[in-house]
């Protein structure tokens, strides 16, 4: 496999020994002191959203039981990372679906073009060149589990890539799920350090760009809006639903707590357990 080595270099960087040596003391300090000081911001807040009318309008009510479906895409050709979700929402006692991916290295990106599916000048911002072939397939795979949330009987859908790692237990989910506004279109459960602005104790609102798709709860007002907006493909998923938010076409909020984290972030040495299936073969 040949690769464009400046852009590998540039987003598949090599898992660091961060846990020994000096380096161990240094992060383990910074997460310490990045802990104290989202309590101190969470104790804050509780006085404030307490002495506030909370005029938030929730999704569901405090008497409705929580019900979602959960659908995972995994490309057939990863088995690993298939069996690293499966153990993780089998041990937590979740209900949950595998979608096999649309893999990229299948697709006839002439023929998507074609039939209207896949715009001709579509652009990756992050590499300046157009969408790879694992881009699109990763859009399309998204797209389909969006179609299908129009036919789930639950309000909402959670939505994962199989380098998802729950952070919190099922209780803990489901309490975050209540709390999701009555106007949401996505609510994210992965939110990175994304610039946001808190509404609540359990929600915020995104600030500025964002970008991952790991895991999401998709509402059915959010699934219509997306197939309504989402072809032709221009831009990688992400990087759409983050305009479309920007624009205010769509709403997108993330839970307070971060409660799955991504395992294909070589940046997070703490959690980073497989190389990303669409920046690896970007050079391709």
């Amino acid at each position: 496999m040949m690769r464009n080595s400046n852009l590998y270099k540039k987003y598949v960087r090599p898992h660091r020994g961060s846990r020994t040596g000096p380096w161990r003391l240094l992060f383990g300090t910074k997460r310490a002191l990045q802990s104290v000081f989202s309590a101190g911001l969470l104790a804050l807040d509780r006085l404030r959203f307490a002495l506030g009318r909370d005029d938030i309008k929730l999704l569901y009510a405090q008497t409705d039981s929580i019900n979602f479906d959960i659908t995972c895409i995994n490309l057939l050709r990863r088995p690993d990372k298939r069996q690293f979700i499966e153990k993780q929402l089998d041990g937590a006692g979740f209900n949950f679906k595998i979608f096999p991916a649309i893999d990229g290295l299948e697709i006839d990106t002439d023929q998507l073009i074609k039939d209207g599916i896949l715009a001709p000048d579509n652009f990756c911002p992050a590499t300046g060149i157009p969408l790879i072939p694992a881009q699109i397939g990763a859009y399309l795979s998204h797209y389909e589990l969006w179609k299908a949330t129009l036919n789930s009987p639950n309000k909402v859908s959670l939505i994962l890539e199989d380098d998802a790692l729950l952070v919190c237990d099922k209780p803990t989910l489901e309490e975050f799920v209540r709390h999701i506004p009555a106007d949401t279109d996505l609510f994210f459960i992965n939110r990175r350090k994304n610039k946001i602005k808190h509404i609540s104790l359990h929600a915020s609102k995104f600030a500025c760009d964002f970008w991952g798709l790991t895991a999401y709860f998709l509402t059915k007002q959010g699934a219509e809006k997306l197939i309504n907006l989402a072809l032709p493909i221009y831009t990688s998923a992400d990087e759409s639903i983050s305009e479309l938010n920007k624009s205010g076409m769509i709403n997108c909020y993330c839970s307070r707590q971060e409660l799955v984290v991504e395992c294909s972030n070589s940046k997070d040495a703490q959690n980073f357990r497989f190389a990303s299936d669409i920046i690896d073969r970007t050079g391709e």
